[in-house]
């Protein structure tokens, strides 16, 4: 891994880690009957390579992940797509595609140039868009910058820094210097044993931490071992953080979601720590177009819990949109 400039930290296939990634996302693939094709988009002015995975065949929908931008959690609910041409994003920082010191770059901006870089690489004058946590956030800016790129939008989990909502602490903290290494250090998994735990403090019960496959494990460990994962994730949460809540600029307020008009559907677990379900009742009622569904015992990542609710859901309003 090498850092330029302006800085991205480019991947080497050939790392060992790389490899290691690559084949625990392969076998995690394989458990949900999934088979990939691999694409390397590069975005004009920033020299950076973004991979994406694409799967099936049918309506194309671009999915974007949350949290540093891996992809992998998302194939459970690729598997409840069949009938879709699902184009999964492994945005900057995440999932094998270069990493990002987000400290150098408008989050804006890169969420912006990353989605129209994808969509003019696959030829798609306009498409659905499905996205989750800060995928969700930076989806919402893409609809409004771009308005024309997109037919609806799909938001899973609490997008992050919406009206009133406030990061956890324990995120806020990772916003702190010095103190966010040691964090980082603490919580990164060494074994498959420990790599789910951390779904716990995103809201998701026993029950489902111990239904996910040993192959979900090994890819949290495999992917934040890679060498630029943990620059990548600290530094976006600063991106968009501090320990007081967001950063000036970052959140998107009523004024701003009222001026999304594309149809719009949240899927929100009852356990999600990110926001409340008023909250994100208050935030679908600012927008003109917006359903709002509450996945009951659903935590942060609510296709986890509810795989076959969550799949029917989008699928019928992809049906109706």
């Amino acid at each position: 891994m090498t850092t330029t400039r302006s800085g991205p930290l480019t991947v080497d296939a050939d790392d060992p880690r790389a490899v290691a990634a690559l084949d625990a996302e392969r076998r995690l693939f394989d458990f949900y009957g999934l088979k990939a094709e691999t694409h390397h988009v590069r975005l004009p002015d920033v020299d950076l390579r973004v991979r994406v995975s694409a799967f099936g065949s049918g309506r194309p929908v671009v999915v974007v992940p949350g949290n540093t931008g891996d992809g992998f959690p998302l194939a459970p609910l690729v598997a409840e797509l069949p009938e879709c041409r699902v184009i999964l994003i492994n945005r900057p920082g995440g999932g094998l595609s270069d990493g990002m010191d987000h400290r150098r770059v408008d989050f804006r901006e890169l969420a912006v140039k990353t989605l129209t870089s994808v969509l003019d690489y696959f030829r798609l004058d306009q498409v659905p868009v499905i996205a989750h946590s800060i995928g969700g956030h930076g989806s919402l800016w893409f609809a409004r910058d771009r308005p024309e790129r997109v037919s609806a939008l799909m938001l899973l989990g609490v997008p992050g820094n919406l009206m009133d909502t406030t990061p956890p602490l324990a995120l806020r903290l990772l916003t702190v210097p010095v103190l966010s290494s040691l964090l980082f250090e603490a919580a990164k998994p060494r074994s498959a044993n420990r790599a789910l735990k951390g779904l716990s403090f995103m809201g998701h019960s026993p029950e489902t931490v111990a239904s996910l496959p040993e192959a979900m494990a090994d890819c949290y460990v495999r992917f934040q071992d890679l060498p630029h994962y943990k620059i990548s994730s600290l530094t976006l949460m600063r991106r968009v953080n501090r320990l007081l809540g967001s950063r000036p600029g970052i959140r998107i307020g009523p004024t701003q979601l009222a001026g999304i008009r594309h149809p719009t559907l949240f899927l929100w677990g009852t356990n999600d720590p990110w926001g409340s379900i008023e909250t994100g009742r208050r935030i679908c009622e600012a927008m003109p177009d917006a359903e709002f569904h509450a996945v009951a015992g659903g935590g942060h990542l609510p296709w986890l819990d509810e795989p076959a609710e969550c799949g029917r859901l989008i699928r019928d309003f992809l049906s109706d949109h």
